[in-house]
């Protein structure tokens, strides 16, 4: 598995109507479509509902780097596929696959397009803990940063003619030693020095720190938030009625 698919967590800098809504509204969104993709256990009520979170990565104009990005979870997602089909069946690995696909989609819209300290500002206004919201936005702000470091570490070990992907699995796992073990150390080095940086910085003294661009939510954060709690309620409620029937003709089993 490629780390390529750690693109997708990466932010960049846009000025597109997705960009602009707040963190909270934006979470709203990733609240509604994660809980329906749970719920709903039918592959062609999953499909419409990727086809409805879809469109969020051409607003957002981050279409491309998601694309590139998945590519780094194929061997996964065919592993997935193989492991399902012949465990259950392959319209249930389609349905788990479709799952994941949502959960991309919608958590890469809202990482991609929220400033870092935005997501830190947004936590603490749902009075999530100063300290656990930082962490957390931390823990994310670093998830690129990790993969590039891989990537580095992976292509220093190939020069110097060390093979990762060579024998059966159990010798690709002892490969693998070679890279987790720098990989490690770094990460290690870097905790301290942000430690470090945090220290300096008198990380803590204030439990309700000042923004220089202080959250506020606007008229379009509003419409945003209603939608998807609406949006939300009446997916379940038709699902709890049996109101969602899918056409018998595409009720098949694969």
């Amino acid at each position: 598995m490629s780390m390529e698919f750690a693109k997708v967590f990466n932010f960049l800098r846009g000025t597109t109507l997705i960009h602009q809504i707040d963190p909270r509204a934006k979470g709203m969104m990733i609240l509604s479509y994660s809980v329906l993709a749970f719920v709903l256990n039918d592959f062609w009520l999953l499909m419409g509902l990727f086809l409805l979170a879809l469109p969020l990565l051409f607003i957002a104009k981050i279409a491309p780097q998601f694309f590139q990005g998945m590519k780094g979870l194929s061997v996964l997602l065919f592993i997935i596929l193989i492991i399902n089909t012949y465990a259950i069946s392959f319209y249930s690995a389609l349905t788990v696959i479709m799952r994941i696909l949502i959960l991309m989609i919608v958590f890469s819209t809202y990482f991609q397009t929220t400033i870092p300290e935005d997501i830190t500002q947004s936590l603490i206004k749902v009075k999530v803990p100063y300290s656990i919201a930082y962490a957390l936005s931390l823990s994310f702000r670093f998830v690129p940063t990790m993969a590039k470091e891989t990537e580095i570490i992976s292509e220093a070990q190939l020069s110097r003619g060390h093979k990762l992907e060579v024998g059966g699995m159990i010798n690709q796992i002892k490969n693998l030693f070679p890279l987790l073990i720098p990989l490690l150390m770094s990460s290690i080095r870097r905790a301290f020095h942000v430690a470090e940086a945090l220290e300096t910085r008198a990380f803590g003294v204030k439990k309700h720190p000042n923004y220089y661009f202080p959250l506020k939510f606007k008229k379009m954060d509003w419409w945003v938030t209603i939608f998807y709690v609406v949006f939300l309620a009446g997916v379940i409620v038709l699902w709890s009625t049996e109101s969602l029937k899918i056409p018998s003709w595409l009720l098949f089993s694969l």
